[in-house]
């Protein structure tokens, strides 16, 4: 999956843990990828001096003395086009806190570190105006298990063993027996290990890249168009089902 998307799942996830169980999930705030994080408050009143901090849990302990009752990872299911996803901080999603009486925006910035080939990462909050309906997710598996299917067929009719496999992977992941749960239930990781292995969006070399040249050398564009759509889409509800419902 992209690592700014897992990233802000796992975000998403760390911080509805510890507001309703008030425990630090460490393993969900690590990751090799990023180097640094900076989570920058907006200001409670007027004129304050916005408050930062470097840690995850400082984060955490802040949303919670604030007040924060839920978190949630929002993003668009539907895209204009696919060539943003190939970008840094070409992914739109941002983190919903919800409030008593209020919500704010979590949206991040990502800059390579050259020093080390890793990343920093901003998170800044931005307060919503007016109060915030919380949106509600459904569980999507049932259509998840299909378009998986009709998927994988077009990558082996396109000659695409990687991707067929990629695409029999998801499946697998989304109709186990049995996956460690974790923090979220069983379907919840099934839904998201599912989205993490159909997730061949990108650059060169991806499936938009690739399989787009060869559906149309073999005049599959428009069964490619349709079915790349509705594989993201699928891919975004899949994701959002898993880490905000729970």
């Amino acid at each position: 999956m992209n690592i700014e998307l897992l990233d802000m799942s796992r975000l998403t996830l760390l911080a509805k843990n510890y507001i309703r169980n008030g425990q630090f999930a460490s393993s969900l705030a690590n990751s090799s990828s990023v180097d640094k994080r900076l989570f920058r408050f907006a200001p409670e009143r007027v004129g304050e001096v916005p408050y930062a901090t470097e840690s995850c849990e400082e984060w955490l302990e802040e949303l919670k003395r604030r007040g924060a009752t839920d978190f949630k990872l929002i993003m668009p299911d539907e895209l204009d086009s696919f060539e943003k996803l190939d970008r840094v901080n070409g992914i739109p999603c941002c983190m919903i806190a919800f409030f008593e009486d209020r919500a704010t925006s979590w949206n991040k910035l990502w800059s390579l570190n050259p020093t080390n080939g890793k990343w920093d990462v901003q998170m800044v909050e931005i307060p919503i105006a007016g109060m915030q309906e919380k949106p509600v997710f459904q569980d999507v598996s049932e259509g998840m298990a299909t378009l998986l299917e009709r998927i994988r067929a077009l990558a082996q009719k396109l000659r695409l063993s990687e991707f067929s496999f990629r695409f029999a992977a998801a499946l697998k992941a989304l109709q186990a027996d049995f996956v460690a749960a974790d923090i979220i239930e069983p379907a919840n990781r099934r839904l998201l290990q599912s989205a993490t292995e159909a997730y061949v969006f990108g650059g060169r070399g991806s499936w938009t890249d690739t399989a787009k040249s060869a559906a149309a050398e073999k005049g599959l564009s428009q069964e490619y168009e349709s079915l790349t759509k509705d594989l993201y889409r699928g891919i975004a509800l899949s994701i959002m089902y898993a880490v905000n419902e729970w």
